[in-house]
C-alpha cells in the first residue's frame, strides 16, 4: 500500500500535494448532482493517488464525510449553496469537522464547493475558515476551494 508522499514529488509536504490536487480538479459539468460531483472527485484523487487508501463515506460523529484519504485527509464536497438549510448544514459539518478530526489532530479539512454560492454565505464561510485557522497558531489545517462548474 502506498503513501500521498510517494506521489508528492516536489512537495514538501503531504497536505501540500493534496492542496495542488483539489485546486487542479476541475469538474465535469454544471448540470452534475453532489454525489456525481464527489464520484468525479474520487476518480480524479484514485488515478493521481493510485494504491493510496481512500476511503468514500466515512463515519464520523453519526454522519459521513466524503472523502478521506490515507486516514489523515478529510474531503467534503458541496454544490453552491444559495439555501438556507443546506448552508446551516453545512456549517454544522464543519463545527463537527473541527472538534472531532482537526482538534484530535487526525489531520487537515478541506471543504470543495462546485458552483455559485449566495454571497452572504460565502462571506461567512470565508469568515469561519480564516477564524478557524487563526485560532491555531502553527497551522492552517482548514482549506475551501470554491470551484466553477
Amino acid at each position: 500500500m502506498k503513501r500521498i508522499s510517494d506521489h508528492s514529488g516536489l512537495f514538501d509536504t503531504d497536505e501540500g500535494f493534496v492542496d495542488y490536487l483539489l485546486r487542479e480538479w476541475v469538474p465535469d459539468g454544471a448540470e452534475r448532482t453532489e454525489k456525481q460531483h464527489e464520484d468525479h472527485l474520487h476518480a480524479f484523487l484514485r488515478l493521481n493517488l493510485p494504491d493510496v487508501p481512500m476511503i468514500t463515506q466515512y463515519g464520523i460523529a453519526k454522519g459521513r464525510a466524503d472523502i478521506v484519504i490515507q486516514d489523515a485527509h478529510l474531503i467534503e464536497l458541496k454544490l453552491g449553496l444559495s439555501d438556507v438549510a443546506e448552508f446551516q448544514r453545512c456549517m454544522g459539518q464543519l463545527e463537527i469537522y473541527r472538534q472531532k478530526w482537526v482538534k484530535k489532530e487526525r489531520g487537515p479539512f478541506y471543504l470543495v464547493i462546485v458552483g455559485e454560492s449566495d454571497s452572504e454565505f460565502r462571506d461567512l464561510l470565508h469568515t469561519w475558515f480564516e477564524e478557524a485557522n487563526a485560532a491555531l497558531f502553527t497551522e492552517s489545517p482548514f482549506h475551501l476551494y470554491e470551484k466553477r462548474a
